[in-house]
């Protein structure tokens, strides 16, 4: 929900990095959140590199959890 406060805060499309916050913002587009574009990891020579991905949209579902879920 923090992601999803922070996403609703910024001017949309806003583009997301980092590992924590690409699986957070795979678990809100995978409920219907938020919609977004989230490449898949690179293969590279130390493992794996996570591309930014480009969150599009918060949905009405988005928004109502916005609502129901305020930050304190």
């Amino acid at each position: 929900m923090y992601l999803l406060h922070r996403l609703a805060a910024e001017e949309l499309p806003v583009a997301v990095a980092g590992g924590a916050d690409i699986d957070a913002l795979r678990v809100l587009s995978m409920a219907g959140h938020v919609k977004a574009a989230i490449p898949k990891p690179m293969r590279t020579l130390d493992g794996y590199a996570q591309p930014p991905a480009m969150v599009n949209e918060i949905t009405s579902l988005g928004r109502t959890m916005l609502r129901r879920f305020p930050m304190r």
